[in-house]
């Protein structure tokens, strides 16, 4: 069933902040799988959901905005972030060897 809520301010906090937040793990962990980084465990060491949330999904431009579609959009745009997590990981790897 949809909800109707709305996204009105930023940050969110609460129980909104850690719906986004354990959305953004559930995909993370299905997007690592996908992409196959070289270090993925170095990328996971990277990964700061509440980070991803504060910072990187949402901006005032966007509100408002219904919950769902905002939730809708780590599905669609967290991928670009981990290619980028897993290159800076590739980078530190690379000055470890």
């Amino acid at each position: 069933m949809e909800s109707h809520a709305i996204i009105a301010s930023l940050p969110l906090s609460g129980d909104d902040r850690a719906e986004f937040i354990r959305a953004a793990n559930a995909v993370f962990e299905s997007v690592i799988e996908r992409i196959e980084p070289n270090h993925p465990e170095m990328t996971r060491n990277l990964w700061d959901a509440g980070d991803y949330v504060d910072r990187h999904l949402l901006h005032e431009g966007m509100l408002p905005i219904s919950q769902d579609y905002a939730l809708s959009l780590i599905d669609a745009f967290l991928v670009h972030h981990v290619i980028d997590l897993a290159g800076e990981a590739d980078r530190l790897a690379a000055r470890r060897a």
